[in-house]
């Protein structure tokens, strides 16, 4: 779907609902509406909102990326140069807007405390997942840079395969699939996780100064952004003989997986495919130690919707591309865990090959 579509669609959205606007302040959601690629640097700043009418569409951000919005073709570039919401404000009363819809997931209390001061005539509807459900569903074209990230990140853990040893520090290796990030895509999706021995029993474990050892399983948990897209893969790693106990773990999260597979089809409810890999595990006497959901969706966000738990009442779309990614988790010991991404086409449509090296 090109953005002339995607507009097109927020503003069919809008009409639907009354008409008025929709601020945009999502990086992402302003990205997949305009191309517009800056990134916030932080929550309390903002490298621009998109204001969205029936007939109108404007990219409001301050000299910094003055450039890049003056490209959008679909959106008229508003520079301001002191005060966001004063500039906002002022161009909603030009346009005589009645009602203004908002993402209240991702614009502070305090920018929209200002906002309502501004315009106490305005009706504001906070709404969220809109423009995320809409994301879910990859077009070919977005399916096609997914893999590119997936075969990059395949390719970073060929490296990491060859390079892990005894000795090394967390973060030295976690500083190695950086640079290689950057090398071979556009950056991480996220911090990549690198965890040896008693660190690997915590999922989202922070690379730390401490020595890979002999007979300990590393957790390598990485991802390739590129042209905005993302990729998340998981290994777990072997530094020689490690305990009876986490290598039958390892063998239980790769049958987990299977297990889950045929589940993961266009139709079939979501949390049918995280209840049969619990049911596995409880089967095999170690839920107790699966601490998350088996996985998420991934696009221009390494984890977006949907999630892939057992607590979502809804069913899956072709289209989606999310992750697989049983693990367990021993306290004092480790974990293990292995994470793909999976396509959800119609039948019968082929899955795009990835991408030689």
């Amino acid at each position: 779907m090109s953005f002339p579509e995607r507009l097109k669609r927020l503003r069919s959205w809008l009409r639907r609902k009354g008409g008025g606007g929709f601020l945009v302040s999502s990086p992402e959601n302003r990205r997949y509406l305009s191309g517009f690629k800056a990134q916030d640097v932080s929550l309390k700043e903002t490298a621009g909102l998109l204001l969205v009418t029936p007939a109108e569409a404007f990219i409001l951000t301050d000299p910094r990326y003055q450039e890049e919005a003056r490209e959008l073709p679909d959106f008229e570039a508003l520079i301001y140069r002191r005060s966001l919401i004063q500039t906002l404000a002022a161009l909603i009363r030009r346009l005589g807007l009645r009602q203004l819809f908002y993402e209240e997931n991702f614009i502070s209390c305090g920018r929209m405390e200002a906002l309502r001061r501004a315009l106490p005539e305005v009706r504001f509807r906070g709404v969220s997942g809109v423009i995320e459900r809409w994301r879910e569903i990859k077009s070919p074209e977005e399916i096609l840079l997914i893999r590119e990230a997936e075969a990059r990140a395949r390719k970073i853990l060929r490296i990491v395969e060859q390079e892990i040893r005894p000795g090394i520090s967390e973060k030295k290796m976690a500083w190695r699939i950086l640079e290689l990030c950057h090398h071979l895509g556009d950056g991480p999706s996220f911090p990549p996780i690198v965890a040896g021995g008693p660190n690997a029993a915590r999922p989202h474990a922070e690379p730390t100064d401490r020595l890979l050892r002999e007979g300990e399983a590393v957790i390598v948990d990485l991802g390739v952004r590129y042209k905005g897209y993302c990729s998340d893969l998981t290994r777990t790693f072997f530094l020689g003989r490690v305990p009876e106990r986490l290598r039958e773990a390892l063998h239980l999260v790769r049958k987990a997986r299977e297990e889950a597979r045929p589940f993961l089809k266009p139709g079939l409810p979501i949390a049918q495919a995280d209840r049969r890999v619990r049911g596995f595990f409880q089967q095999a006497g170690v839920l107790p130690h699966y601490l998350h959901a088996l996985g998420h969706g991934v696009g221009l966000e390494v984890h977006e919707a949907p999630s892939v738990s057992y607590r979502s009442r809804r069913t899956f779309r072709a289209g989606q591309v999310i992750t697989l990614e049983p693990g367990l988790y021993f306290r004092d010991l480790g974990g293990v865990r292995e994470e793909e991404m999976v396509y959800l086409l119609n039948p019968g449509e082929p899955l795009p090959p990835l991408p030689e090296d």
